[in-house]
């Protein structure tokens, strides 16, 4: 799955270059796009009383600045790990040399009924998206 970006002023710091929470933010455009491109409505995703989806765990690495008006490619996996958990790596790219590796970030994703706050089954619309995706 693919997602474009260009950088916009308020997602770079004082220094002029992206700020890593906004590249983080950015990589979860990409992963909501990617829902929505599934058929996934987005307001009930993240609405529902029967299952909740937090990430757990995030990662990132520069390799090279960001700067306002640079045209990104993102490019996201994403991979169950068990009944419960999936991840998605992403790969950032500038949008005109694909060659250079401008960033790589992770998140880890867990399924729980937000009731009782224990881990639940993924849905059916998870794993199909998820299965889609190998």
């Amino acid at each position: 799955m693919t997602y474009y970006r260009t950088i916009h002023f308020s997602d770079t710091d004082a220094a002029g270059v992206v700020y890593f929470a906004a590249l983080l933010s950015i990589c979860h455009e990409a992963y909501e796009n990617a829902l929505q491109v599934a058929g996934i409505d987005l307001k009930t995703f993240f609405t529902s009383s029967d299952i909740a989806i937090p990430i757990v765990h995030a990662d990132i690495d520069f390799y090279q600045p960001v700067f306002c008006g640079d045209r990104l490619q993102i490019n996201l996996q994403p991979t169950q790990l068990n009944e419960t958990t999936f991840e998605i790596n992403y790969q950032v790219f500038y949008d005109h040399n694909l060659e250079q590796l401008v960033a790589k970030a992770n998140t880890k994703h867990v399924s729980i009924n937000p009731k009782i706050r224990q881990r639940s089954p993924l849905s059916l619309s998870i794993l199909q998206w998820l299965t889609s995706n190998l």
